[in-house]
């Protein structure tokens, strides 16, 4: 049987034509040519709390160079304020990472009664390498508030130092949700960021989930992960960096031809105070998390996908001007639409370029649009199961023919839903049940 293709028309029911600012990782890797002697050396402010430890690994050099650069008889003399030459390059003997690749960091705030060795003892490293690391001297003499870098542990020792971060997936497609969860068995102040876009964690037991949405525009490459952390226990900073892999998605090219008699549909003013509701209420965040994954699908039987996420679009012959935020689902008018997922409906009225509209919150920032019913079975504030029938496929608003428009917003960003439907997803449980059969 021959498919029909039924369109979603409108500007606002498509993501506009920007990507998330994320700013990628640039490549710190360098090659002399033959000659070359390298940079020329640079010159650093020491900053409180400094020590020429961390300022070597943090400029891939060594304590002997910057020290014999800079004439410095103890390398543990250093005061805030104080002009160092950084050499680099062949005089560098880089042995640690460059800036770019900053190391995890542990800085512990000294306790009244604490001493070296006992915190040498906890952190299972040596006196030497604490000494060593903080510019302390033989002594090792403490105060209280004092801030220490935490040094690697001794090989062999098991090493609590850091939370266990996973990211996942481990490649992100543009148009995806990015997962990152952070185990600790302290509670943790914790914060985050991607680049530039931020991240919010949700605490469950010994976890903690931040989800990202990722722009279908966001460029491919290598972005910064950065997290930053408070022991409630120890009341240690801990610093962790890590990277994310964005890759390219395969997205299509569609001319929209708009009918006649929904031109007006297509007003500039019309479009953008509906897009302004509805955004409005897929910015805002459940604190607690009501899904489970992986998501069920919103119609049963065999999906008819007649136009995908991420397309790209334009209109009435004009320019590329915004992408498909969601997936378009032929049906026959009158045919249930389930829940994906447990939640909340946050939004149940007639739009007049999305038709008869339903939205579904699901906590931590997740939600769901389903748009051209012809009918809603469910109200603003009900909580719904998974599987429950919120409505019926119509042709309502901006449409061409029946056909049920899935939407799926992460944060406030349009992502591909059917990543949500896949094994792949961390197994978040509890909050949705059983997956039902459809």
């Amino acid at each position: 049987m021959k498919r029909v293709l039924f369109l979603l028309l409108l500007l606002s029911l498509a993501a506009p034509a920007h990507a998330q600012e994320l700013t990628p990782v640039p490549d710190a890797t360098r090659t002399s040519p033959p000659g070359d002697a390298g940079p020329a050396p640079v010159t650093y402010v020491v900053q409180p709390g400094d020590t020429l430890y961390r300022i070597a690994q943090d400029y891939g050099t060594t304590v002997e160079a910057i020290a014999a650069a800079n004439d410095i008889a103890d390398p543990a003399q250093i005061i805030a304020g104080q002009k160092l030459i950084i050499p680099t390059g062949p005089a560098a003997a880089g042995q640690a990472a460059p800036p770019s690749a900053s190391p995890n960091r542990r800085v512990h705030p000294v306790r009244p009664g604490e001493t070296l060795p006992s915190l040498a003892f906890r952190y299972h490293t040596t006196l030497l390498a604490l000494r060593e690391l903080n510019g302390l001297g033989r002594l090792g003499l403490l105060a209280a508030g004092q801030e220490l870098i935490i040094p690697p542990a001794v090989p062999a020792l098991e090493d609590r130092r850091f939370p266990v971060v996973s990211v996942s997936p481990p490649l992100v497609v543009q148009g995806q949700t990015l997962f990152v969860e952070v185990q600790s068995s302290d509670r943790l102040e914790l914060s985050g960021s991607v680049s530039d876009q931020p991240l919010t964690f949700s605490r469950e037991g010994e976890q903690y989930w931040a989800l990202l949405g990722l722009d279908a525009l966001t460029p491919p490459g290598t972005y910064r992960l950065s997290l930053s952390a408070v022991e409630a226990y120890t009341g240690d900073r801990i610093t962790i960096q890590d990277t994310v892999v964005v890759t390219a998605g395969v997205f299509s090219r569609l001319n929209i031809a708009v009918p006649a008699g929904r031109q007006s549909l297509l007003d500039a003013e019309l479009s953008r105070a509906e897009a302004q509701k509805v955004n409005q209420v897929f910015d805002g965040v459940t604190a607690q998390r009501l899904f489970a994954a992986p998501f069920g699908y919103p119609l049963a039987g065999e999906l008819d996908i007649t136009s995908p996420f991420g397309q790209r679009r334009s209109y009435s012959g004009g320019p590329v001007s915004s992408y498909h935020a969601g997936y378009d689902l032929g049906a026959a008018a009158g045919v249930p639409v389930y829940a994906p997922a447990n939640g909340i409906v946050a939004l149940a009225e007639p739009l007049a370029v999305r038709g008869q509209a339903v939205i579904l919150d699901h906590g931590w920032g997740v939600f769901t649009g389903f748009w051209h019913l012809s009918q809603i079975d469910v109200t603003v504030g009900q909580q719904i199961d998974r599987g429950d029938v919120i409505g019926l496929v119509g042709n309502t608003g901006l449409s061409t023919g029946p056909h049920l428009h899935w939407e799926m917003r992460v944060r406030g960003i349009a992502v591909d839903p059917f990543q949500w439907t896949k094994a792949l997803l961390p197994e978040l449980e509890g909050g949705a049940g059983e997956r039902p059969e459809n």
